[in-house]
């Protein structure tokens, strides 16, 4: 009995009379397989009332159950027999109907199958996971036992003689051979789901009872103080955590007990909300009134919400033009009307930080969405959305797939952060993605930004978005003064550290005499870049990568920042054998030591993802931070986004072009970018701020740009080349990556699929003229965890073409890859080039 696909097409019916089919109740489900349709399920009659859209249920799929996700109800289909659901998990949905047409967008156009991509939006841990494990038969234990095996044959038996019940570490088709000759039994598994509510036991007044009827004798005597002291809590709290009755009362347990066989109390289960709520960093400080340019933005987006239609707008403030201000009271607005808001942030640390402030001035119905939660505190905050508890949702970009019923508003802070596309599948861009969903429900979606992304900036020039200027700070207050050092100069004459230049230090010194805060940029983490062998040149290279180990001092130890693998430092070259080797360059590790030799007075802390490991690290390096507690903060991009520190006067920039010796076609995109945002943490407050800038660069166009504060004159020279190159905005792009352990095969694979591709445009004729294929060629980083990797990129005039291209990829890709283990990944509007 198969499942039926819902593309299934009827043969024609023939001449003969069909037999009247009794309509049976059907349900559409997506289950979490590399497959992209999705499938019809009868239901029983015991379980029909239980079936909503939006439940888990669990299915028959091929020879094994799984978890599902219904889509649609009330199917019908009087055709064939269809397998039946087995159960369904949940009491209550965990999505609701307004979000399936998403749900479909997204698996179309990033090329990833629905299942899949409901099941990476809900909380992780919710679903029970199958896996295969072997067990050895009598006759399986004594072939081991014999000497008649293959040493590689052995060592597999023998794993399995000590493993039973764990995850076969092989493919199971390397271990069916054994089955065929009865030596072992291959069975299918199933973990326990790893998440759901937090139950925990709770005593209360049972009902009909009343504490003065207690305290009159009527269920026996009282014979402590203790005694009437623990009632009159219970009743008085209604129902209270059995073990806080515990820790509150010596005797606790034994009163309960005594009290629950007497019929006055009751001990039962319940759940407990797993706070994840941050502190608030500082008070936010509220403005008298807004100023000029807030009121038009605001008003604006007040119209738009009100008209309850689709709009998508581009607010585009400077650093410190009170941004946060307009979300704020947009999102106000938005509840008022009786519809709910989502505000979305690049990193965990500022969700962190915005959910604080938004929190102290809008109460408990928000909820903070990041992976940096526990899967528990996922749970309760995606289950309080569910229930409508929550009018705002706070997070990174994980808060887009928010189930909130009448969904009004979307914002998209930092629009331009390239943290909002996801590299790992599903490959969304979640500002687009964003604009997609607005769109389906009749919201409104406001992307935010500094300095915003060409493609959002382009879009304003064609109408597609709506422009809202900020251009001004708040109260007026100026822009920072840019100065730029030319580290090429023989001039600049470096003093006490070798990363920063004269100017720089004395602008330090001076700022902390000052008594003000210090900023200070650096984008590489560690201590040492690379080692170098004085002999024969070579870097120390990563085994399993082609990147250089970076040098760490607190571990003492050299680390690869794509994988992890790590390693004691080197005497030895590993290449020709000879001592001598040198480490060479630097990263925030490094800076924050020099500092702390140059300004033994100063306190300095440093934020970069080593230092923030930790649940809550970050948070408390910025609590200091805004509490003064830290004179100078060295950091990484995770300093550069939207904080707010009035007490900021100084920035330097360590190494301003480091990005833009990226082979990326947005590398002077990401410099501006990076060096604008940075440089508007200075002077937010009433004192004035600085900016020093170090460079090899000073004058290419991202680099003069973001000196003189000009946006404008940024666009005008990125526009022109991205035209010229015919990149995005003015094309659609798709980068086909293909990853396999054999050098040359993996080589080979990426000629064959390019001639594939070349051969489907050839037979397009006309339509094959509007894409451009470029490789393949070996990637940048030709090997990453153990896997070489070669790339084709694909330009397209044609989204709708690029899409058709991708499905003819992907249908001729199976017989091509079959047997070769290389892999290939689609990824659609890439951003890491790399």
């Amino acid at each position: 009995m198969a499942e039926i696909f819902l593309n299934f097409e009827a043969s024609p019916s023939s001449q003969a009379e069909i037999p009247v089919v009794k309509h049976r109740p059907c349900i559409e489900v997506a289950v979490p397989v590399p497959v992209k349709r999705t499938f019809l399920y009868e239901v029983p009659e015991g379980l029909l009332a239980r079936t909503r859209v939006g439940n888990r249920v669990l299915v028959p799929f091929k020879n094994r159950e799984i978890t599902g996700y219904v889509l649609k109800k009330d199917a019908i289909n009087n055709e064939m027999d269809l397998k039946t659901i087995v159960d369904v998990l949940d009491e209550e949905p965990f999505f609701n109907e307004q979000m399936i047409p998403f749900f479909k967008w997204l698996s179309h156009y990033y090329r990833y199958p629905v299942g899949q991509v409901i099941k990476s939006s809900l909380p992780g841990g919710i679903n029970s996971r199958t896996y295969r494990a072997a067990s050895l038969t009598d006759s399986g234990l004594a072939i081991l036992n014999s000497r008649h095996l293959k040493t590689e044959d052995k060592e597999i038996l023998s794993w399995i003689s000590g493993n039973q019940g764990k995850t076969l570490p092989w493919p199971v088709q390397k271990v069916y051979p054994f089955q065929k000759k009865g030596w072992l039994v291959v069975q299918e598994c199933k973990n326990k789901k790893q998440t759901g509510p937090l139950v925990r036991r709770f005593v209360k007044p049972e009902t009909g009872v009343d504490f003065d009827s207690v305290i009159a004798g009527n269920f026996g005597l009282l014979k402590t103080g203790n005694e009437t002291h623990l009632l009159k809590t219970v009743f008085a709290s209604k129902a209270m955590l059995l073990s806080e009755v515990r820790h509150a009362f010596s005797s606790g347990a034994r009163l309960v007990k005594k009290w629950e066989k007497k019929g006055v109390l009751k001990v039962f289960e319940g759940e407990v909300y797993r706070n994840p709520a941050g502190e608030i960093i500082s008070a936010p400080a509220l403005p008298q009134e807004l100023n000029s340019q807030q009121k038009n933005a605001l008003n604006y987006l007040r119209g738009c919400l009100d008209s309850k239609t689709f709009s998508s707008c581009l607010l585009f403030g400077v650093t410190g033009s009170g941004k946060t201000e307009v979300y704020y009271q947009a999102v106000k607005h938005a509840i008022s009307l009786g519809r709910r808001a989502i505000l979305m942030v690049p990193e965990i640390a500022l969700a962190v930080y915005m959910e604080g402030l938004f929190r102290s001035r809008m109460g408990d119905r928000i909820a903070i969405y990041h992976s940096g939660l526990s899967r528990g505190e996922r749970y309760d905050q995606w289950m309080r959305m569910v229930r409508g508890q929550v009018d705002l949702v706070i997070g990174a970009r994980s808060a887009l797939f928010s189930p909130l019923s009448d969904l009004g508003l979307i914002i998209v802070d930092e629009e331009h952060d390239s943290a909002y596309k996801q590299e790992t599948k599903p490959r969304y861009q979640a500002r687009d993605a964003a604009v997609v969903r607005a769109k389906m429900e009749n919201a409104v979606v406001v992307l935010g930004s500094g300095t915003p992304s060409i493609q959002s900036f382009q879009n304003t020039v064609t109408g597609r978005y709506k422009l809202i200027l900020m251009p001004d700070r708040i109260e007026m207050r100026p822009l920072p003064v840019v100065e730029v050092v030319d580290m090429r100069s023989g001039d600049n004459a470096r003093s006490k550290s070798e990363m920063i230049s004269r100017k720089l230090m004395n602008a330090v010194e001076e700022n902390l005499k000052a008594g003000n805060q210090t900023l200070l940029f650096l984008n590489r983490r560690g201590f040492h870049r690379v080692y170098i062998c004085r002999s024969c040149g070579q870097v120390i290279h990563c085994p399993n990568c082609d990147v250089a180990l970076v040098y760490h001092l607190k571990e003492d130890r050299l680390f690869c920042h794509y994988c992890g693998f790590s390693t004691g430092p080197k005497s030895k070259c590993t290449y020709c054998g000879r001592e001598g080797l040198r480490a060479y360059g630097f990263g925030t590790e490094k800076l924050e030591s020099e500092l702390k030799e140059i300004f033994p007075y100063a306190r300095i802390a440093r934020m970069d993802t080593d230092s923030t490991r930790k649940k809550g690290r970050a948070l408390q390096i910025l609590k200091r931070f805004s509490e003064q507690d830290i004179d100078i903060l060295i950091g990484t991009q995770m300093i550069t986004k939207g904080y707010d520190f009035p007490e900021v006067t100084l920035v330097g920039v360590i190494a301003a072009d480091m990005s833009l010796s990226f082979p990326d076609f947005r590398a002077g995109e990401r410099t501006f970018q990076v060096l604008s945002q940075i440089a508007g943490r200075a002077g937010r407050g009433r004192k004035k701020g600085k900016v020093v800038i170090q460079t090899f660069n000073p004058d290419h166009y991202a680099v003069r740009s973001a000196t003189a504060h000009s946006y404008q004159s940024f666009f005008r020279e990125e526009i022109k080349l991205r035209n010229q190159l015919s990149y995005p905005p003015f094309s659609y792009l798709a980068s086909l990556m293909l990853y396999g352990a054999d050098k040359e095969k993996t080589a080979q694979t990426a000629v064959n699929l390019n001639q594939g591709i070349r051969m489907i445009l050839g037979e397009w004729q006309k339509a094959g003229e509007m894409i451009l294929i470029l490789g393949p060629a070996e990637a940048s980083i030709s090997k990453l965890k153990g896997k070489h990797r070669w790339q084709i990129l694909i330009k397209s005039h044609s989204i709708s073409l690029l899409q058709k291209l991708m499905t003819r990829i992907e249908d001729f890709s199976k017989d091509l890859l079959r047997g070769t283990d290389v892999q290939l990944v689609l990824d659609v509007d890439p951003y890491q080039m790399a």
